[in-house]
């Protein structure tokens, strides 16, 4: 057998010649040379390489890492990418730099080199992709939006946890559909980022209703204004200042349905005040009737009422001392058979006695709403919903609100409420409706 006729037999033990191995390696060296060639023209573009392989690499192996750490997931899906990006662009860079280097243009060493930079270009498309996809993805989280600046939204994102809408996404609210709002927001971002950066945003931060988006868009896509809601019954449990801090109930039919969104919805109301969530609202003007506040001056842009002007702080509501105290005696979170819990309880939280002297339920309340760093207090944030607390309806219907005819915004209370039971120890309606 001559040597011609080797490679077409098999040798002892099946082993057929490496031949085609051979010159598949050979190939991949050659290659791999001439990209190690095209690597070290100019050192930016070795940088590059470098980069952009090795944050592939990271990206890649820490994608799929289950961490609850939010700067885990700025690190992955934000700083990672941007990195390889950075080394996608030094590549090309270093080329221009180097003087554009002569490329060999041997036709078998030209094809795979087309090769290897089809191969790249698709290899880098899918990494970018994927990064694009699970950034987007991130940055829409409520981790990111609630933890990403933490100092600065700590509060806002402990409040948005403890309301009803926690299972929202922050950005089914803040953040319209479409490219022009993701645009729109996402540039918002970038300033507050610089705000954040430099150290000049405001303490506390200040309510959004002057830029956030209409009720339409963003409660009725749950909440419908064509089904009219029932009236409902509401239960709110007091306690005294006494040493047995004794409960009192104080049970309100609310005409939510009958009577207060049918007087609001379908109506052409604006009003006039002194800040993007007024506290104090100088004119009211309903179906082009104007009312307005004795000596009041309008000031402020005019706005049009919708369901965040009573529910403004539904998604991050902020508590009372006595509210909080009285909801944690309620829900037992709070011993009353202490002597005087409740004095004792709202006294520490409004400073007038050492916190830390109280019962761990007690501390959660004020860690929970009180955030000296943020200049967050106990009425930094006001809620407009009904008249307890804050002025809330009262704005408005304070009998104070006329027209130059003399009619006036009623102030009527069983026009939105009655009272079935006031600070009772134990309402007679609950106990027909077998309520404990």
């Amino acid at each position: 057998m001559t040597a011609d006729n080797l490679s077409n037999c098999e040798i002892v033990g099946g082993h057929r010649p490496p031949l085609q191995q051979d010159t598949h390696d050979s190939r991949m060296r050659s290659l791999f040379r001439t990209l190690l060639s095209l690597s070290v023209v100019h050192w930016l573009t070795s940088v590059g390489v470098v980069l952009t392989t090795a944050s592939a690499v990271v990206f890649l192996a820490l994608l799929f890492q289950p961490s609850s750490n939010p700067y885990f997931g700025i690190v992955v899906f934000l700083v990672i990418p941007a990195l390889f990006v950075l080394g996608l662009l030094l590549m090309p860079l270093g080329f221009f730099l180097a003087g554009r280097p002569r490329i060999p243009i041997e036709s078998a060493r030209m094809s795979r080199l087309a090769w290897a930079f089809a191969f790249a270009t698709l290899a880098n498309a899918a990494i970018i992709g994927l990064a694009a996809y699970h950034s987007v993805g991130y940055m829409d989280s409520k981790e990111f939006c609630g933890t990403a600046c933490h100092s600065v939204m700590q509060p806002q994102y402990v409040r948005y946890q403890a309301s009803s809408h926690s299972r929202v996404a922050c950005v089914e609210c803040h953040i319209g559909s479409g490219a022009t709002s993701f645009v729109q927001y996402k540039l918002a971002g970038v300033r507050q980022l610089i705000r954040l950066t430099t150290n000049t945003y405001h303490r506390p931060i200040p309510p959004a209703m002057n830029r956030v988006r209409p009720a339409k868009e963003i409660c009725e896509e749950c909440h419908s204004t064509d089904k009219v809601s029932e009236d409902r019954l509401k239960v709110i449990r007091h306690y005294g200042e006494d040493e047995r801090s004794t409960e009192k109930i104080t049970v309100l039919l609310i005409k939510v349905g009958s009577k207060i969104h049918k007087a609001h919805f379908n109506r052409n109301i604006e009003y006039s005040g002194n800040a993007p969530d007024p506290q104090t609202i100088s004119m009211v003007t309903v179906d082009g009737k104007t009312y307005s506040g004795e000596g009041a001056v309008p000031s402020g842009v005019m706005r049009k009422m919708d369901c965040m002007d009573c529910h403004n702080r539904s998604g991050h509501d902020f508590e009372t001392a006595e509210g909080a105290v009285d909801r944690a005696i309620a829900e037992g979170k709070l011993d009353r058979s202490r002597p005087f819990a409740r004095r004792d309880a709202v006294a520490a939280l409004l400073g007038k006695s050492p916190l830390e002297q109280q019962p761990a339920a007690v501390q959660q309340i004020y860690s929970a709403n009180v955030y000296p760093a943020m200049s967050i207090s106990w009425g930094s944030y006001p809620n407009n919903t009904g008249h307890d607390k804050f002025p809330g309806c009262f704005r408005c219907h304070d009998g104070q609100h006329s027209t130059k005819s003399g009619d006036s915004i009623t102030q009527d209370c069983g026009a939105c409420h009655e009272l079935v039971a006031t600070d009772e120890q134990n309402p007679k309606i609950l106990k027909d409706l077998g309520i404990q």
